[in-house]
């Protein structure tokens, strides 16, 4: 039996910088009970 271990899950420094300016760029806003996307580009 093979045992992982979660260094070996760990994503990448750019993989993370991708994320993080995809969340920083993309906000939601709850309005009247929907949900709106937009970005702040």
């Amino acid at each position: 039996m093979i045992f992982s271990t979660l260094e070996e899950f760990q994503p990448r420094k750019e993989t993370l910088n991708i994320i993080r300016q995809i969340a920083y760029t993309y906000r939601s806003l709850t309005y009247g009970g929907e949900e709106e996307f937009y970005c702040l580009n």
